[in-house]
């Protein structure tokens, strides 16, 4: 085990990467990776309804990354990705709301909506930060943003075990 661990040590760590298929050498998985998307075939996709190229420009807007920064574009692109219920982009609206940043008031109330219904949803990782804003909030604003995420849910015909 220890020469195997050397020997890719000494060629280095990007050698090998895994693949749904298996470990495979790395010049055939470099060939098969999309190249990454401009900001303009971004900007096109997510115009053209794609909820996860939404997110990314959601997230070129945030940052500044290739485009003009603006929180009020991030933070829109992020609310039409949550609409089409993709994950990430409620992730990211609960993150704005809970720092105050990108264009948003901190507001503990709506940062454990987003993250709640990311949560019902499917991401397992919201739980850790609906815990910590629970301490911030009264029973009562809990209770009012479960109610707020059944409803979400119920008006997007979503359904789920976490509800």
């Amino acid at each position: 085990m220890l020469t195997v661990i050397a020997v890719v040590s000494w060629l280095g760590p990007d050698l090998f990467s895994w693949s749904s298929v298996g470990w495979k050498e790395a010049a055939e998985t470099k060939a098969d990776k999309p190249r990454v998307a401009t900001p303009e075939e971004v900007t096109k996709m997510a115009q053209q309804g794609d909820a996860e190229a939404q997110w990314r420009l959601g997230k070129l807007y945030r940052d500044g990354d290739g485009v003009p920064q603006s929180d009020k574009d991030a933070e829109d692109w992020f609310h039409r990705a949550a609409e089409q219920k993709y994950v990430p982009a409620l992730s990211a609206l609960g993150s704005q709301y809970w720092a105050g940043s990108g264009g948003v008031k901190q507001d503990y109330g709506k940062a454990y909506f987003w993250y709640d219904l990311a949560l019902a949803l499917g991401d397992e990782n919201a739980d850790s930060q609906l815990q910590v804003l629970a301490t911030e909030l009264t029973q009562e604003e809990v209770a009012n943003a479960h109610k707020q995420v059944k409803d979400w849910l119920q008006a997007h015909s979503c359904t789920t075990e976490h509800q």
